[in-house]
């Protein structure tokens, strides 16, 4: 078995055991001496075959300003025209992301109970200890809060 496979690093003992040879070094190093040869210092200069010279974009770039005066010309648009203020995105379907209600940080329980959201087994033992009706503060923070009539 070779010594690498065995967990060792040992150099190559023969010419052999090379992985690049003085043969295949001189072919791998002739497309920079046919480059450092041919003259080129600017690869600028050179042309690109995949690059058409008769493009040319119909995109035309504005600032802020002209965007703005754009909008406010604009009021014979109708109602509905999306326009840069109005522009309203679609709704995630990424599912919301649920945070403790005491420390935070994101929550991976809830309590039965009381339906406070907690991080930890220790933020437990504090939720257990709240007062009665001081969980409804907390809930009321993320517009969960329930009213009893």
């Amino acid at each position: 078995m070779p010594a690498y496979k065995r967990g060792k690093k040992s150099r190559p003992s023969s010419a052999a055991e090379t992985p690049l040879s003085q043969q295949d070094a001189k072919e791998t190093a002739e497309p920079l001496a046919n480059f450092k040869e041919s003259g080129i210092t600017n690869l600028l200069s050179v042309s690109k075959p995949f690059k058409s010279p008769d493009y040319k974009s119909n995109r035309r770039w504005k600032n802020l300003k002209q965007i703005v005066a754009q909008e406010e010309q604009a009021s014979d648009w109708p109602v509905d025209f999306p326009t840069h203020w109005s522009i309203d995105a679609a709704p995630s379907l990424v599912p919301q992301k649920k945070y403790c209600d005491l420390t935070g940080l994101p929550a991976k329980y809830t309590d039965p109970k009381t339906n406070v959201r907690y991080y930890s087994a220790e933020v437990y033992q504090l939720v257990k200890t709240m007062q009665p009706g001081s969980e409804q503060q907390y809930l009321a923070l993320r517009n969960a809060s329930v009213v009893l009539k």
